[in-house]
């Protein structure tokens, strides 16, 4: 399971700047690849509607459409990621791997179901017209639903080179069909969105179906009582829910948004710079997942292997140290890089924006946008390592915390007017980040006690 940190722990061991050089170019790519080509792939799709002059007019509208998609899929389905990895890795650690792909089928099919359902409702009764447009919503909004659990799965399972492929092709299809069929209008433009998130999804199904064949079609063995952490799924729905409520806030105002199409809107002011900011996770992503991938991944191995086979306690406590020395060292290196990335944009935010062909009124609250994304990093990073400790019931408070924090604090930034937008994020992301890194070191300094009284 662990492929890519041997791949990574290979390059590093050459001890050389290109092997470093490396190692962090295959962190950075897997780490934030998807959501780094999905960004990257709508900016395309604008500049080159507006280039070519086909039909750039449609380009907002297509562009809010798709900026709802995914929040509404990805909070929707958040519930049952987290559940459905926790139940396929246990399933792993058990040695019953015919338990994936029809467990997966089930989950599928759970979530075709529901996202089915609801978005067949909010396009039967909120929208207008539009017959053809209301027909590839719903038809996005159940695949994109179906790529997060396949794409998490995959990801879960260190498939993380796969998930990058896949969505390389599958956006590369996207951008190409939806500027071809531009021409039949905003339905044009949502079908090659969908026909390209298609491929992507079969394409992942093909791939885990290959990698766990079963003699069994179809089981819902993810959904017994015993085998759901309420913990997860409150966790999954509240995280998805806090990266995205600043944005809704400003969406459903209406001094800071206009309307697109039906319950669509947009936000002229808020949108655009916080989405480029996104693009600054690549240079803290990569150093997260080398170290977590390489050093912590190694100590913490080593220290349970030796837990559950009876190891002497001296031998503990070393492994201990090791453990918690390289936490610390992965989520400070990553403070220090994501640090030094976000002093480089704040010199040279205006001429970035430049090159998206964004004008400069926007540097002011993208550079704000780029320390909450620093923080949002870091944030992630102690997560993980909270995961990895399986504290369940901390990270759901985190991600609670963060979700709250961010409503009410965007709230009370757009009370206090325009030079405080952005702020709002910004703390929510900073307090939760610093909170759950005391959290985590009292947890670390509470190791011992923690794994054998739990």
């Amino acid at each position: 399971m662990a492929g890519i940190g041997f791949e990574l722990r290979r390059h590093l061991r050459e001890e050389t700047y290109t092997g470093m050089l490396r190692a962090y170019v295959v962190a950075g790519v897997v780490g934030s690849g998807p959501w780094v080509i999905s960004i990257s792939s709508m900016l395309v799709i604008g500049a080159m509607s507006t280039r070519l002059n086909l039909s750039p007019e449609l380009i907002t509208p297509f562009l809010a459409t798709v900026t709802y998609l995914m929040a509404t899929s990805l909070t929707l389905s958040g519930a049952l990621q987290l559940v459905f990895v926790r139940f396929i890795a246990d399933r792993l650690f058990e040695k019953q791997e015919q338990a994936v792909a029809p467990n997966l089928l089930g989950a599928l099919a759970v979530t075709t179901g529901v996202s089915a359902l609801l978005g067949g409702l909010v396009t039967t009764f909120t929208f207008e017209g539009h017959l053809a447009y209301r027909i590839f919503l719903t038809l996005a909004f159940v695949t994109l639903s179906n790529v997060w659990i396949l794409s998490v799965l995959l990801s879960g399972v260190k498939a993380y080179r796969s998930v990058v492929a896949v969505f390389g092709l599958g956006y590369g299809l996207t951008v190409v069909l939806a500027l071809v069929l531009s021409r039949f209008g905003l339905a044009g433009y949502l079908a090659g969105f969908v026909i390209g998130h298609a491929v992507m999804l079969f394409t992942m199904l093909v791939l885990v179906l290959r990698r766990y064949p079963s003699s069994r079609f179809i089981a819902f063995e993810f959904l017994i009582p015993k085998n759901i952490f309420p913990e997860l799924a409150l966790t999954g729905g509240l995280l998805n829910a806090a990266v995205w409520v600043d944005k809704f806030v400003f969406w459903m105002n209406p001094v800071t948004s206009e309307p697109v199409i039906g319950p669509i809107r947009y936000s002229v002011v808020y949108d655009v710079p916080i989405f480029v900011a996104y693009l600054s996770v690549i240079p803290g992503m990569a150093v997260f997942f080398v170290r977590i991938e390489t050093d912590f991944a190694e100590q913490y191995e080593q220290f349970y292997v030796a837990v559950r086979e009876g190891d002497t306690l001296d031998e503990l406590y070393r492994l201990r140290v090791g453990l918690v020395a390289a936490a610390k060292s992965g989520i400070y290196d990553v403070f220090r890089i994501q640090g030094l990335t976000v002093v480089v944009l704040l010199i040279v935010g205006e001429r970035l924006l430049a090159l998206f062909g964004i004008p400069a009124f926007y540097t002011y609250l993208f550079q704000i946008d780029v320390v909450g994304v620093a923080f949002q990093v870091v944030l992630l990073a102690a997560l993980t390592v909270l995961f990895y400790l399986d504290c369940r019931k901390v990270v759901a408070y985190l991600a609670g915390f963060f979700a709250f924090a961010n409503l009410a604090l965007t709230i009370l930034t757009q009370q206090l007017g325009p030079r405080f937008y952005g702020f709002g994020f910004l703390g929510a992301a900073g307090i939760t980040s610093l909170l759950a890194l005391s959290l985590l070191s009292r947890r670390l300094e509470r190791l011992d006690y923690e794994t054998f009284m739990a």
